[in-house]
Formats: C-alpha cells, sequence, structure tokens
C-alpha cells in the first residue's frame, strides 16, 4: 500500500459560479519509481463537502472527488495552493491594534504580505496578498479544511493527523525548476490525451494541482529537495514549500 499525493488548486467557496477557476484535485501514485496519475483529475466546487464533513471523513472527499479510496492507515500527502497563513503584522493590526513601520512599496507591505511573500518578491515572482487581493475567499477555504480535518500543527508549515499531512505550496513558482516542470508537464500531457474535450480554463487548474502533487510527492518522499523554513520562519504565517 503506497502513499498518495493530492495536489488542490483552490477555487473560491462559491466557485462554482466562474467559469474561469474552480477548485482542481490530482491524485497521484508512485509506480516503478516515477508518479502516475490516479483516477481522474477533478474540477468544481469543494465548498458543500468542506462544511458537511469533519476529521477523516473530510480527508477522504478530495480523493474520492478523483475517483480514488484509500486504504485504511494510508498515508496521504495534501499540497494546497491557497494561503494557509496571514501576516503577522496584520493579525496584530485587527486583534491588539498594534501598529508597525509601512514601507512606501505595496511589495513591502508587512500588513499585506508574509515575510516569505516579500522574499518572493525579490526573487521576480509575484504572490497575490491574502489582505489585498482577491485571493481571501480561497485561503479561508483552505484553513477551514485543516481546521475541519482536525489537522494540528506539528512543525512550521506542516498540519498532520495520523497519516495525513497537509502543506501550502505555490504552482508558479514550483514550475520555474526545469526538472519538476518536465515532470509536470509529462502527467498534464496523459491527462489531457485522456480528457480533450475540456477547456481553457479547466487545463489551466489542473496543470496547477498536477504541480501541487508533485510538491505533495517531493515532501514526503525527498524533502531534502524542498526549500525549509529557516530558525526565524513564523509558524502563524505558515511555510509555502518550494523545490529548491
Amino acid at each position: 500500500m503506497g502513499a498518495l499525493f493530492v495536489g488542490w488548486d483552490v477555487g473560491a467557496w462559491n466557485c462554482d459560479r466562474n467559469r474561469e477557476s474552480r477548485d482542481a484535485l490530482c491524485v497521484l501514485e508512485e509506480r516503478d519509481g516515477l508518479p502516475a496519475v490516479l483516477g481522474t483529475p477533478w474540477w468544481g466546487n469543494l465548498g458543500s463537502l468542506l462544511v458537511s464533513h469533519r476529521g477523516a471523513a473530510l480527508v477522504d472527499q478530495p480523493l474520492r472527488a478523483a475517483g480514488v479510496e484509500s486504504a485504511p492507515g494510508q498515508k496521504v500527502t495534501i499540497a494546497i495552493d491557497a494561503a494557509l497563513g496571514w501576516p503577522r503584522a496584520m493579525i496584530e493590526l485587527a486583534t491588539a491594534g498594534k501598529i508597525v513601520a509601512v514601507p512606501d512599496k505595496a511589495d513591502s507591505n508587512p500588513y499585506l504580505f508574509r515575510a516569505q511573500d516579500r522574499a518572493l518578491f525579490q526573487q521576480g515572482l509575484r504572490p497575490l496578498s491574502a489582505v489585498r487581493d482577491m485571493i481571501g475567499s480561497q485561503s479561508t477555504k483552505g484553513i477551514h479544511f485543516l481546521s475541519a480535518a482536525e489537522l494540528s500543527l506539528t512543525s512550521v508549515g506542516v498540519w498532520r493527523r495520523d497519516g495525513t499531512v497537509a502543506i501550502e505550496t505555490y504552482p508558479a513558482a514550483a514550475s520555474r525548476n526545469t526538472e519538476f516542470e518536465s515532470l509536470a508537464a509529462k502527467l498534464m500531457n496523459s491527462v489531457v490525451g485522456k480528457a480533450k474535450s475540456h477547456g481553457d480554463a479547466w487545463q489551466k487548474d489542473v496543470r496547477d494541482a498536477v504541480r501541487c502533487a508533485l510538491v505533495a510527492r517531493l515532501h514526503h518522499r525527498e524533502p531534502q529537495r524542498l526549500q525549509s523554513p529557516g530558525a526565524d520562519a513564523d509558524a502563524a504565517e505558515g511555510w509555502i514549500w518550494l523545490p529548491a
């Protein structure tokens, strides 16, 4: 019984009203030392499932949506494309009225961006802000899943319950690793070959779900190949797991 690797590209709570972006899921397993798609990638809205299940039963829902049944005790790693933490400065401002210095440059604003987000700007990436941009819905959806699934924060950026692990990732940043993206492209080609009738929006979201699932696989099998949080990483802000 091998481990399962789930990628979840998170849509907004009411994404079933959005023709351009929804929840997308992909499940991978290991076959002869390489990842392979298990079941069928799924595109839709997980919202109703998130509010009607708890604990291990909720963890099973993304798998079943993709046509996969897990065995008792099977290890599952879920990599989620949504902000699973918010800027500490923003949290302390809202809850305690604590203020900090605010630089002129928006990308450096600690109320708007987590420390890791600000570091990614320095690498030429453009992470969105759960505070400023339109991803707050997706963020709360992902955080709701962690709580409803009864996953506990066990280390910076890692939530666990029994054999289930959940982490945050950022597909656009992960895709800059050429070896990683080559593998993602091969998996996506195998998926599209079986589902040519799906449109561009489906392909965009499912491609990100595939990338997320590959990060989940790395976290389970080869965590040393991912950038790990340093000693100064803030557990309240979480961590974005990316290929090193």
